[in-house]
């Protein structure tokens, strides 16, 4: 083995290669390993009917490139502004698109950094730096390692005959091998779905089944469940057009004379057992991580019946120091809540864990810069973030800002890290006094599409439709909190300081004032009442003179 690398980066999917970019980026020595002979293998198989359901909205009438992010799925971040409006101008763009933009976006990285046909069979610690074997008989040693590879293999249910049916993960999509065939399609997530409405002009019928029913992302906000793209199978069974959708759990399959006999239990009639009988039986029931990789003494724990690797809420591994994860694997922390799972959650998230791995390595702090404390300077600063982010908008609650209340002047300010890290005892929030500021959903009821807007300036009212919210802690512990009413296009700035395209409410009326402003001024007043009740201006904010040389450092 050669010289000892800072880090090295297993997989060179998005998430892999945006690691290494930023790491590469801070000036350290990375590697990225991938197994193929070309990067980002995931997205030239996957999703197989090659039809992403990540947006492309190109035409935003916004001119803020963090901005065009929050309608922009695809793109990952770079110093450079590679955009992926570049590659294709489809709201749901093809895959090989993807393949396009992940090729350029290697570029980026470097080819000295990237190593291909470098297939990773054993990653291990001897002593204080971990070892990576490849099947090729290299070997690399590094202080850390990402592991960046996705959910690799498919999830197995565990029922009898499950090895008999084909899987979404390798099976054959072409339609015509369905002809006049009856398909039983298990699971309910996208990919079936997916699946299913690609069967539909040829298949005799088709069944979808699962024991739970179907979630709606318009429904959950999680856009891992379904999305209205993949949804047109749902009017070919309410409609009955030979199609149907079953809340039924498989107990066994059975393969009799080329044809598949199918035994579940109704979900709606308990001990009720059906027997049904398919030409083709395709499982969609989702994917996990595969850490055969590890050495037993470094195999990380697994969770989500063994789906996903369990992480510290820096993304590093509970069991082993310095073992990172990066990429859906993240979505550990978050799971099924918000966007760590997909590409445009991600890509925020590998940013934060760049600078964790950063930080450690030199022994630094996290990055900050600093905001003016007067009470107009600050809420100027706040409603820009809340206006413009990227990172908190499509990481509701998940990732936010954290301002540290110094005794007078500037305070300083950490930009879209984790909260939960951000409390956690050498974080930004936990000693002295501090506000978090993020971007969350409330309740929507039992109907997602007709909700009532109760818009109010007190702050104690939760709209259901995404807000800002501003929390005050002191020493980890909260002390107040204020919800901003909601706004139809989340930009809470003047009319004036927007793009000329894109406003489109420039006044609303609050019943609690009496008054119809607009909710540029509404949100001024709002911040303005919650910097009167906090104190801040008053002294330190309810922070003690010495918080103002508070270093937060490295994880």
């Amino acid at each position: 083995m050669a010289e000892t690398l800072d880090c090295v980066v297993v997989g060179s999917g998005p998430a892999g290669l945006q690691a290494a970019y930023f790491l590469k980026k801070r000036g350290h020595a990375v590697r990225v390993l991938e197994r193929g002979s070309r990067v980002s293998e995931f997205f030239r198989r996957f999703p197989r009917h090659r039809k992403l359901i990540s947006i492309n909205k190109v035409h935003t009438g916004l001119s803020n490139p963090d901005t065009r992010l929050r309608y922009d799925w695809n793109s990952l971040l770079s110093e450079e502004g590679l955009e992926f409006r570049d590659y294709s101008r489809r709201y749901f763009p093809d895959a090989e698109d993807m393949v396009r933009y992940m090729d350029d976006y290697a570029r980026l990285v470097g080819e000295d950094v990237i190593l291909l046909d470098h297939d990773v069979t054993r990653i291990s610690r001897p002593g204080e730096t971990f070892r990576v074997d490849c099947a090729g008989g290299q070997s690399l040693e590094a202080r850390h390692v990402i592991v960046a590879t996705g959910v690799s293999q498919p999830y197995r249910a565990g029922y009898a005959g499950e090895e008999l049916v084909e899987n979404y993960y390798d099976f054959d999509p072409d339609p015509e091998r369905f002809i006049d065939k009856r398909v039983l399609i298990l699971g309910k997530g996208n990919s079936a779905f997916e699946t299913a409405d690609s069967l539909i002009e040829t298949a005799a019928s088709i069944h979808v089944m699962s024991p739970r029913p179907v979630k709606f992302a318009w429904n959950t906000h999680f856009v891992g469940h379904l999305r209205a793209v993949n949804n047109n199978f749902l009017d070919t069974y309410q409609l009955k057009s030979q199609n149907a959708v079953i809340d039924a759990e498989v107990t066994r399959i059975e393969k009799v004379e080329g044809v598949y006999k199918v035994t579940c239990e109704m979900q709606a009639a308990e001990g009720h057992e059906m027997v049904l009988t398919y030409d083709h039986v395709i499982a969609c029931t989702g994917f996990r991580f595969d850490p055969s990789i590890f050495d037993e003494a470094i195999r990380p724990g697994l969770c989500q019946f063994g789906k996903l690797p369990r992480m510290t809420a820096q993304w590093e591994s509970e069991e082993v120091e310095n073992l990172w994860f990066a990429g859906t694997i993240m979505q550990y922390r978050d799971y099924k809540k918000t966007m760590s799972g997909f590409v445009h959650g991600f890509r925020h998230n590998v940013k934060a864990l760049a600078e964790f791995v950063s930080a450690r390595l030199t022994g630094g702090a996290y990055p900050h810069d600093s905001v003016p404390l007067e009470r107009e300077a600050l809420t100027d600063a706040v409603v820009e973030r809340i206006s413009t982010s990227s990172g908190m908008f499509l990481q509701p609650s998940f990732l936010g800002d954290v301002i540290r209340l110094s005794g007078e002047g500037a305070g300083r300010r950490w930009q879209d890290v984790p909260m939960a890290w951000a409390l956690e005892p050498g974080g930004p929030a936990a000693t002295g006094a501090c506000l978090t500021v993020t971007l969350e959903f409330g309740d929507f009821g039992i109907n997602p599409m007709h909700v009532k807007r109760r818009h109010e300036a007190s702050g104690e009212h939760v709209d259901p439709f995404i807000h800002p919210v501003v929390r005050h802690y002191v020493d980890g512990a909260l002390q107040a909190t204020t919800h901003l009413a909601d706004h139809l296009d989340a930009d809470w700035r003047p009319v004036e300081e927007r793009d000329a395209g894109a406003p489109t409410v420039t006044a609303m009326t609050f019943a609690d004032l009496g008054e119809t402003l607009s909710p540029a001024e509404v949100a001024r007043r709002q911040l303005s009442a919650f910097w009167q009740k906090i104190g801040l201006g008053r002294g330190a904010g309810g922070a003690a003179p010495e918080d103002r040389n508070h270093e937060v450092a490295g994880p």
